[in-house]
């Protein structure tokens, strides 16, 4: 099937490189022109787990290609999938304006694209997050833009991803379920046959409902990291060992379903989890309802937060490295990483920091300047750093530097961050926000969060 994907970030490039596994051939479509070169060279603009292959098999097969042009890309396509991000406003509601600009693009597209009679028209898939209800505005300006009748010309659909960054090959192609959000079951059926390679359980529901499950799944993955990590600070009080008593809690899979996510360990962030909180939160207050089990969330995730800030500064040294800035392991990306808001506090308390990361490029280290600071992830985060959230770039060094600093803190789950602790000396100390390696032994202090 002839595909066009919108969006060349996380959700869009991992899409493009797995459906061209699945025999599609695709397009995909972004206005960044270095992104577009990048890929019509087979080169990544982002770390993803394996996706490597997946690219470079598909470039040799001459199954992806990359455009900045919505035309062609409308005009050479049947189906289209938009990916755009919508990161989350001030008031935690998202901003649908880059999916509005696709939209506006497409509808004008689709005006010098032919109806079939008898036959699916180009149906319009969105794989952006977005709460119930707003698809009826991508509906009007797809409408107005194009002079056509959703329905009729054209079809519009949703189709959430659950993509986790790190793992995203894997949970594209191992999915617990695919949900298509469609009034018309041909629409949803025809969005079924793109995913034929993949044998999992498939629903059709309505679009409110595949809109909805997102911040649902979302925001329960986020009340089950908080509830560990809080059960996980309970038990190093008593001296009991939170990990063991949590793998024990897990054993119990017909009440408690699944043990993803129930291991104490550090904070939750990256550019989901918070953001869905956020806007399910935001939501739910337009529709004056009170929700104080979802507002204690990001309340208990800051209280875990500002733990390991303790934990940081009764050591007494403010020579600090850390290791791994990325908010989870195998990913490149920082958005949402409960990491700076420790580092904005250290800094504005006199900490001297420096940081490593092997994952970062020079290419990642160009864009991430000022650009964490567009999009508030966490606005209980934003509200307690008064948004004093400095520039990061010029903190990152050699990795040599990094381990000459008294502490060292390890933020993420990266277990090949090892070998940069075997050879610290007795007067350093190691900060585990993880607890990844909790069961190692190093010549320094470890100390882990939890």
């Amino acid at each position: 099937m002839r595909i066009s994907i919108f969006g060349l970030g996380y959700v869009g490039i991992v899409s493009a490189a797995c459906l061209s596994h699945l025999g599609h051939t695709i397009i995909g479509v972004d206005i960044a022109k270095y992104k577009v070169d990048l890929i019509n060279k087979g080169i990544l603009p982002i770390k993803e787990k394996n996706l490597d292959k997946l690219i470079s098999k598909a470039m040799r097969e001459k199954l992806l290609k990359a455009t900045t042009s919505t035309k062609d890309a409308i005009l050479s396509s049947d189906i289209s999938f938009i990916c755009v991000g919508t990161p989350p406003k001030r008031n935690g509601d998202l901003d649908l304006s880059a999916l509005e600009s696709v939209c506006g693009e497409i509808g004008s597209a689709l005006r010098a694209k032919g109806s079939k009679e008898g036959r699916l028209n180009h149906i319009i898939v969105i794989r952006s997050t977005m709460f119930p209800g707003s698809l009826s505005i991508l509906k009007n300006i797809l409408e107005k833009s194009s002079g056509k009748k959703e329905g009729l010309d054209f079809y519009l659909a949703t189709n959430p991803e659950f993509l986790r960054e790190g793992s995203a090959i894997k949970d594209f192609f191992k999915a617990p379920y695919i949900v298509v959000g469609s009034e018309n079951k041909e629409v949803g059926k025809k969005v079924f046959s793109i995913y034929s390679g993949i044998h999992t359980k498939k629903f059709i529901v309505k679009p409110e409902i595949a809109q909805m499950i997102k911040y649902a799944s979302n925001s329960f993955h986020a009340l089950k990291v908080t509830f560990a990590n809080e059960i996980g600070s309970v038990c190093k009080e008593l001296g009991i060992d939170g990990k063991k008593l949590m793998g024990l809690f897990c054993e119990d899979n017909q009440l408690n379903i699944s043990s993803y996510y129930l291991k104490p360990g550090f904070a939750y962030g990256g550019s989901c989890l918070p953001k869905d909180l956020a806007a399910l939160k935001n939501n739910a207050n337009n529709l004056k309802l009170n929700t104080p089990l979802l507002d204690s969330i990001s309340l208990s995730n800051l209280e875990h937060i500002k733990r390991g800030i303790s934990l940081i500064e009764s050591k007494k040294k403010k020579k600090i490295g850390i290791l791994g800035i990325t908010f989870k392991a195998d990913t490149d990306d920082i958005r949402g990483n409960p990491i700076l808001y420790i580092i904005n506090t250290l800094l504005n308390k006199d900490y001297k920091i420096k940081i490593f990361d092997p994952l970062i490029s020079d290419l990642n280290l160009k864009n991430i300047s000022n650009s964490y600071r567009k999009e508030v992830y966490d606005l209980v985060c934003r509200e307690n750093l008064k948004d004093k959230i400095v520039d990061i770039s010029n903190l990152f060094s050699d990795i040599d530097s990094v381990l000459k600093q008294d502490i060292i803190i390890v933020s993420n789950q990266d277990k090949s961050l090892k070998k940069y602790l075997i050879n610290l000396n007795e007067n350093q100390s190691i900060i585990d926000l993880q607890g990844i390696f909790i069961k190692e032994k190093f010549k320094s202090k470890y100390i882990s969060l939890n």
